[in-house]
């Protein structure tokens, strides 16, 4: 069986933990029934949720062969390893013959992603604002106006996860928290009905990006060519990529982007965000 899964960016600026997008860039996960399952593939993130899964439902987790093929590439703040979670649930939830409902689904691979936000865009699509209250998981997904340029920034070194969210403070002011609060609110209807210049003034963050910028090399030269065409950037989850946005297409700003001395060490991507998450092909 094979799954594919797009790549997906959280946060979007002001939404820190708490919404995302899923991208027309995947990955293939090609899942093989196999006699005997290598330790290499037991130690993998995808067989630990194939595994997962089988054991929440009282089954015998089956012997693979696993296989992966695409473009999402790890540890850049794209949901790669949302993408091997949601990808293993889904082949076993077919496999299994269970046939779960997305919501159980969902849950599961929180369980196992620890949150939502870049899970549930990899399941469903489109933007999705989601948070976790004790076992239950809300959510609402919307879809994205075609209206929007994104350039997708990938650069060709690594930023961990656990090192991106040691940087951010634990505790914040009440009036950073206002600011975040209503920020990102506008950027979800900014982003639905295709206004750009909400957008532009919601497109600012103070718990995250002024920390995990300083991990991104070349991030302030990207910022300056955004900012210079007006368009907004954002740190695509915990980084390193980045994603800016454009009031439709700008071969200016392309242009400029491209043009960037250090951009050696990066390639760009034009991208659109999908309606449709997961499937098997």
């Amino acid at each position: 069986m094979i799954v594919r899964v797009p790549a997906t960016s959280a946060n979007l600026g002001p939404g820190y933990d708490c919404m995302g997008i899923a991208l027309n860039l995947y990955n293939d996960f090609h899942f093989i029934l196999s006699d005997k399952t290598d330790s290499e593939t037991e130690k993998s993130l995808m067989y630990q949720s194939v595994d997962f899964f089988y054991k929440k439902n009282n089954l015998k987790t089956p012997d693979l062969q696993i296989k992966v093929t695409g473009d999402i590439p790890m540890s850049r703040g794209l949901g790669s390893s949302a993408a091997c979670i949601v990808s293993s649930l889904v082949f076993a939830n077919e496999n299994s013959g269970l046939h779960l409902d997305e919501d159980t689904l969902l849950k599961y691979a929180t369980e196992i992603e620890g949150h939502p936000d870049n899970v549930a865009p990899a399941l469903m699509g489109g933007h999705v604002c989601s948070f976790v209250e004790g076992d239950e998981i809300y959510y609402y997904k919307t879809d994205v106006s075609e209206r929007f340029a994104i350039y997708l920034l990938i650069p060709d070194f690594e930023l961990k996860t656990k090192t991106a969210r040691e940087v951010v403070p634990k505790e914040t002011t009440l009036a950073n928290a206002v600011f975040n609060i209503s920020r990102a609110n506008l950027v979800t209807q900014a982003l639905r009905v295709g206004d750009f210049n909400l957008l532009r003034g919601a497109a600012k963050d103070v718990l995250h990006e002024p920390y995990r910028k300083k991990l991104i090399r070349d991030y302030e030269v990207f910022k300056e060519r955004a900012n210079s065409e007006g368009a907004v950037l954002f740190i695509s989850g915990a980084g390193p990529s980045l994603i800016v946005i454009s009031d439709g297409e700008n071969a200016q700003l392309l242009e400029k982007l491209k043009n960037a001395q250090t951009l050696d060490n990066w390639r760009i991507e034009e991208l659109k965000v999908i309606d449709e998450g997961v499937k098997i092909i």
